[in-house]
This record gives C-alpha cells, structure tokens and sequence, in this order.
C-alpha cells in the first residue's frame, strides 16, 4: 500500500557546546526544512570544514543528503556520526531508512533494533522497524513493532495508520478500522487515512459509512483518484448509477489512462442500459491496457446482452488470450456458442472452465443444462446438484435446511416419509411432480410442498398423501429432496423419462362451470399464451407482443387468453379484438386454468407454466420456443419425451417468430379445417 509515511526521521537532537555551532547548525536546518537543500548542504559543509568531529552536523548533514537522493554520501555521514557517538540512536534510526531504501533490509532491521536498545521508547524507531517487517513478510513481528510504539506513545498517528494498513492487508477488517478510526481521532485531516477507512468500510458491505469516508478524503483533497474511483464503486453498491458515473467521470478526468477506472465505468453505464457507451468505455480501457482480460471479458458481455453473440464470443476469446485460466471467461464463451447454436462447442467450452476450476458451480451448472439440451441425462443430473452452490442467478434463492437427510435414491424409504419440495418456477414443479409416483411405488409416504398456485392441483396427483402450501408448518418426515433432484435419484435417461400422457387431474365441478360460461361450442377452442414473465435474461425471449400473432390465427376458430399477467400493449390488442376471450380475472389459480385448458382443444403456449400445465393434462400443446430453447426441450425435437401430446415449434434464427407463426398458421388449418390430427 503506497503510503506518505515510509520515511520518518527524528530530527531533534541534543544540543552540543558553542553557540556558533549551534546558531550555523540551526540555520542550516532551517533552510533545509524550508526546502533549500543545496543551500543547506553548502553550510553544512562549510560547518564540517571547521568542526570536523561534530556528531550531530554529520547527521543533520545526511539527513540532507538522503532527501537528494544521495544514498551512499549520506550513509557515510551517519557512518561517521555513530563513530562520534556510539550511543546517537538517533543516528541508526535515520541510518536505517536508507539501507532500507538501498534495500539492504537485513542491515537496516539491525539498525532499527540498536537505535531501540538505546532508547527503547523512540516511537519512530519502533514504527518504522514495523513498516521494514511487513515489507520482509514478517507480518507478526511488524504489529508488535507498531504496537510497541503505540505502547510508547498512545498518540502516535503514523503507528495507529501503519496498523491499520497492515491489519487491512490481512482482511481482518474489524480490526483495521479500529486502528483507521483512531488514526482519525488523532488527526482528523489526513485524506489518506480516510480513504483507507472507506476502503475498509466496503469491504465491510457498510456502504454509507464508506461512502462518507470517501467523501471526507476527497473534501481534504479534492484531486485524490483514488478516493474519487472508490466513491464510485460504493455509489454503484448503492445503485445510485448517476451518481456513481459522475465520480469515475471524476476519476477519469484526474488520471486519463487508468484502464481500470474505464472499465469499471463501463459496468455501471452497462447497468444504466447505456449499451453502446459501456462498449465505447470498454474500449478505452483496453486501449489504455491491451492486455486488460476483463475489459474484454465485460465487452463480451455487452455484447452478448445486445444478442452480438459472434462479436462477444470474439471479445471472450481476447480475454482467454490474455488470461488463460480465466474461468469466467470461458463460462460466458460457452454461453455465447450455446446461444449461437454450437452446443458441442459450448460443452467444451464449459469443461475448459471446469478444468481451471473444479469447484466453479456455475461453471458445473451451465455444463448441466447443456448437457441435458444434449441429451446426456448422465452428466447433466449430476452437475445439476451443483445449482446449490452457485452465487448467482434466481434459482439459487431457494436452498432449505433441513436436519432430515437428503434422500437421492440410495436410501431405503419402504414405511418412510418423505418431504418433495418445489424450488423454482411453477413450470418446474408441474414437470418433475410426476415422481411423486415413483417415490410412493418404493413404499414411502410422500407430503409434497408446493406454492399456493399448485396446491388444489396437485391434490390431484397420484402418489401423494399430502399436499403443504409453501411457507406453511411441516408435518414429521424422515427424507428430504428437492423436486429437481428427482431425475438424479431415479437415474433417468432418455429412454426411462417417466412420460405418463397424463398426470394431473381437474376437478369436475369446475370443468362443468367452465362449460356453463362457454356455453356451446361452435368452433374449435384455442388457448394463447403468449409471454412469461419478464424478469430475468433468459424469460426475456420467451414472449412476443399478441399484436404480432394475431395476422396468423384462423378465423375458423376461437381464441382464449390464458395469462393473468398481461401488459398494457397487450391490453390494448385483447380490447381491439374481442375474437379473442380474456377470462384473465377469473384465473386465481391454476386449478382454474387448468380446468380451463380442459374445456379447449388445443393449446398454444410460449415456454412457461402453462406448456407445463397444459401438458401434464394431456392436452394437445404446441409449445412456441425461441432459438436458443431452454434445455428440457433438448435440440433438433420437434416432439417431448416429457409430455407425449407436446409438439414444438422452434425458431429456426434468432428473434424470428414470424417463421415459427406461419408454421403454427398452416398446422392450424391442417387439424382444424382438414380434421388431420
């Protein structure tokens, strides 16, 4: 850590016989506390003409000497002071700092230690021992010098921030800002102490606090870099993004050429949505450092967000280049080419991540659902327990801590109880509560927790005694396991897909009222969903506008909405176009979609709960899925070995759903008009 404090000299010294000695000596001292150094070393010299044998004009002389970078001259001039006077400890102290400066560091350490046997209480001595010693690596013996000096002198500031500094490096936070705060408390304007504090105080997540310590170094100094570059770190944390993008402009404008200041600036024009100008602050950080890994990874990921996937895979490949175990960056390649439609290059590029770092979860989880889109069900379900212990990404929230133990298949669970539990979307356990089943045909007692969505559904599941909210109290069980872990515990492959046509039931009574509102049927019954919800990347190409549909939909049939959440835009088409009926309003829950669906003879869905649903009843579905599907729609199927009655329409290019409509356009007049199933 660059600190103002490496050098401390003691300049005072006793005061020796003459007063024209000591008048010359004082004014030479003078003009080099004034800055006057070749001045002050012509008087010197002019004084050791005459008075050869003074001890403290040797010193004072080198002292000179060393500000002038005069390493050798001034080591001889302390040399002689010591022969003068063995007991200057004064001298060695001074002495000291420049063998470490020549970096004789040994010679030094034994300079430092004979100035302190002679005055065990020089606090400068004892603090700038300290400082040699966390430089050496011996971070034990450096706190016990600056401690000691403390001990000496409780308000001795450099001590208390040289403390700090080191405790800092070592990540004992708690600690460091202790010492940082008593620094401060001694001397309150020194804008480098203050930001170290802040610095401390973001690692500590204490974002306001840091936020102030910055502010106060920066109040102190106003063209501190460091302090302005940080301030803008900690108002990003705090997502306020204007405020954050006008400090690294700050930065920018103190230090022009700092890639990393570009590239962090980029980050947060990224998180405004300012693609192109995040692009251009990317560029210019590598410019300034062209061998800047993560500014190419970042641009990468700019790119990737404006579906640029053959120029982010580009910029990914320049930032393996530059580093090559850099695991995030073959992550996110992957990610690209799985966009792209290159899964076996994805996989690859997924091990390569997984090769540098075997405990990457996300890069085991990437593999895992890449894996399943291949069909290696072997490699995917195992990968996919990974899921755990990934940090990011929605699905991970979920993670339960139960004293029960996990049950994965190996357990005998004959007369057992065991707790099967959702853990993502409503889709996901629809899909996989077809284990349900199973898990009762090995003799166990299944209680299955789902979200109140689900709850009157999935009364109707076979194989499940009991049905639990999430969120409310859980009876006794004996094992645990997460819906999605199911494919593990029973080793399903391909061929073993547990691929009932129908697993999920509705309740009469309200199919029977659904047909009482529908009332006859005159034309075949059609129901749309046409967006998931919009949150998250990936939900965020899987919808399109009603309005671009609605060119391709028969006019022999009759169109109902399935959603309950429908946008403004959308709003506005369903009021221009009654053909279409919207019974949004009474969906409260799924029961009463699916009791819905059962009253409809085909429906047609974009991935969502609903594909699920509609499947899971045996209903006729066709699923509208985009160019880079999700991976239980596997590749290059236009059927699902989840659901028997599914058929898939993929696109065939990215963002094309025109493609995909005509498609749906001409096999609705096919089954419809042609009674061809």
């Amino acid at each position: 850590m660059t600190s103002k404090f490496l050098s401390l000299f003691r300049s005072a010294a006793k005061a020796e016989p003459g007063d024209s000695l000591r008048a010359q000596i004082e004014q030479a001292r003078a003009l080099h506390q004034q800055g006057q150094l070749e001045e002050a070393t012509t008087l010197y010299g002019a004084i050791l003409r005459t008075h050869p044998d003074s001890a403290e004009a040797h010193y004072r002389h080198a002292n000179v000497l060393k500000d002038q970078g005069q390493l050798e001259t001034a080591l001889a001039g302390y040399d002689r002071a010591i022969a003068l006077k063995s007991d200057y400890s004064q001298a060695f102290c001074n002495q000291a700092v420049v063998l470490g400066l020549m970096q004789r560091l040994p010679e030094a350490l034994a300079g430092y230690d004979r100035a302190i046997a002679l005055d065990p209480a020089d606090v400068i001595a004892h603090c700038n021992r300290g400082v040699l010693l966390n430089g050496m690596g011996q971070k034990d013996a450096a706190l016990s010098s600056f401690d000691n000096a403390i001990a000496h002198n409780a308000d001795y500031f450099p001590a208390h921030f040289y403390r700090g500094a080191l405790l800092q490096e070592r990540r004992d936070f708690v600690a460091s800002l202790r010492s940082y705060d008593r620094a401060i408390a001694i001397n309150t304007g020194d804008a480098l102490t203050h930001y170290n504090r802040g610095t401390v105080l973001r690692e500590l997540a204490r974002w306001d606090a840091a936020l102030s310590s910055y502010d106060r170094a920066i109040a102190l100094d106003g063209e501190f870099f460091l302090a302005h570059a940080g301030r803008a770190e900690v108002l990003q944390k705090l997502t306020r993004f204007s405020a954050s993008l006008h400090s690294y402009n700050r930065a920018i404008e103190l230090k022009p050429h700092d890639a990393t200041t570009y590239n962090n600036r980029g980050v947060v024009l990224q998180k405004m949505g300012e693609f192109d100008a995040a692009l251009s602050s990317y560029s210019q950080a590598i410019t300034a450092d062209p061998n800047y890994s993560e500014a190419y990874f970042n641009r990468g990921t700019a790119l990737q967000k404006l579906d640029k996937f053959t120029d982010a895979l580009a910029s990914y490949d320049l930032a393996i280049s530059a580093n090559p175990r850099y695991p995030e960056a073959y992550l996110n390649r992957g990610a690209a080419l799985e966009e792209m439609g290159l899964l076996d290059q994805a996989i690859a590029s997924y091990n390569q991540a997984i090769s540098i770092n075997p405990d990457f979860p996300e890069g085991r989880f990437n593999l895992a659902m890449a894996s399943l889109k291949a069909g290696d069900f072997v490699t995917g379900w195992i990968n996919y327990e990974w899921r755990w212990r990934a940090t990011t990404g929605a699905i991970f929230r979920e993670k339960r801590d139960f004293r029960e133990p996990l049950w994965l298949g190996k357990e005998v669970i004959a007369g057992k109880t065991v707790l099967l539990y959702g853990e993502q979307g409503l889709g996901d356990s629809l899909q996989f509560s077809r284990y349900a089943q199973m898990v009762t045909n090995l003799g166990a007692r299944v209680v299955l927790e789902v979200p109140q969505p689900l709850v009157k559904l999935c009364t109707t599941l076979g194989g499940v005694a009991e049905v639990i909210p999430y969120g409310n109290a859980l009876p006794s069980f004996d094992f645990q396991c997460p819906l999605m872990s199911l494919p593990l515990a029973f080793e399903t492959t391909l061929v073993t897909v547990p691929s009932a046509t129908k697993y999920l039931n509705c309740e009469e009574g309200k199919i029977a009222a659904w047909n009482a509102r529908l009332g006859a049927k005159v034309k075949p019954r059609v129901g749309l969903t046409w967006s998931g919800r919009q949150t998250g990347e990936t939900n965020r190409k899987r919808h399109f506008l009603l309005s671009k549909l609605l060119p391709y939909l028969s006019d022999e049939l009759q169109y109902f909405c399935l959603q309950t959440e429908v946008t403004e835009a959308d709003r506005k088409t369903l009021a221009k176009n009654p053909v279409i009926f919207d019974f949004s309003e009474a969906l409260d829950d799924l029961s009463d979609t699916a009791a819905l669906c059962e009253c409809l003879d085909l429906i047609i869905t974009i991935d969502t709960s609903v594909a699920h649903l509609s499947g899971a009843l045996g209903k006729r579905t066709w699923v509208l899925l985009p160019f880079n599907a999700d991976w239980r729609w596997l590749v290059g199927r236009y059927d699902s070995p989840w659901y028997p009655t599914m058929r898939l329409y993929r696109q065939k290019s990215q963002g094309d759903w025109n493609e995909v409509f005509e498609r749906v356009s001409t096999d609705l007049r096919r089954v419809f008009n042609r009674g061809q199933g």
